[in-house]
């Protein structure tokens, strides 16, 4: 069973970090190697997911394989990553919260993504 923060519309198999980075090349694809550096508590706890096939009736016509899911969970606190190649963003939510961070005005996107990860997800 996957994570109830990902979409349920959605199949999705859970895959390594190292399979990750050979099969995501696509806008934002080095918040993870940001976490895995500079975060490590927060990147211990990713577990990376990808969508397979589309379950339920939705108004896409087929599912998002082409983008990358992690799920941030320690028991009390989870939180989801999803990157987004087709509109460049990086989607970051919680069941309270949710923020699309891209870079339309030449922001810093992982750094603001990060921040709202610690600040606002994590309330670090």
């Amino acid at each position: 069973m996957t994570h109830s923060l990902l979409k349920n519309s959605q199949e999705y198999v859970e895959e390594t970090y190292e399979k990750v980075k050979t099969r995501y090349l696509l806008f934002g694809k080095d918040i993870y190697e940001m976490l895995k550096e500079n975060e490590d508590k927060i990147f211990d706890n990713l577990k990376f997911y990808k969508a397979t096939k589309l379950i339920e009736k939705t108004n896409w016509e087929k599912a998002e394989i082409e983008n990358s899911y992690a799920i941030f969970d320690e028991g009390n606190n989870s939180f989801a990553i999803q990157l987004v190649p087709l509109t460049s963003v990086i989607c970051l939510h919680n069941e309270l919260t949710q923020v699309e961070i891209g870079d339309w005005n030449g922001t810093d996107y992982y750094t603001e993504s990060i921040k709202f990860i610690k600040k606002e997800l994590l309330k670090f």
